[in-house]
């Protein structure tokens, strides 16, 4: 039943998910201002709240070694998550780069 469950609430989120991709994927993107949604920010400003992760990243090790108590599992979760953040820090500043130099060869166009 749990099996069952888990897979209704997956489909589900799925599903809420590809709507709400589909209704904001053509909006501009935001780049001033309070936003809540993370895919319509711009690449500059995902950069910058990758960058802001890394102090929440940081406190969520120490409350995972707090808990457990287990120095291999702290370890292994904090490479797991260093490796990810680090990943889409580069992805979004080369991103951003790239949207940088778009925006100034059709600025001269």
């Amino acid at each position: 039943m749990r099996f069952v469950f888990v897979i209704a609430s997956l489909f589900t989120i799925n599903f809420i998910h590809l709507l709400v991709l589909r209704k904001w994927e053509m909006s501009e993107k935001v780049d001033k201002g309070i936003m809540m949604w993370y895919g319509r920010l711009s690449y500059r400003r995902k950069f910058i709240r990758t960058l802001w992760i890394i102090p929440i990243d940081i406190a969520i090790m120490f409350g995972f070694y707090y808990e457990f108590r287990s120095l291999r599992w702290t370890c292994i979760i904090a490479v797991i998550l260093s490796i990810i953040l680090f990943i889409q820090a580069f992805y979004n500043y080369k991103k951003w780069q790239e949207e940088i130099v778009t925006t100034d060869n059709n600025e001269k166009n």
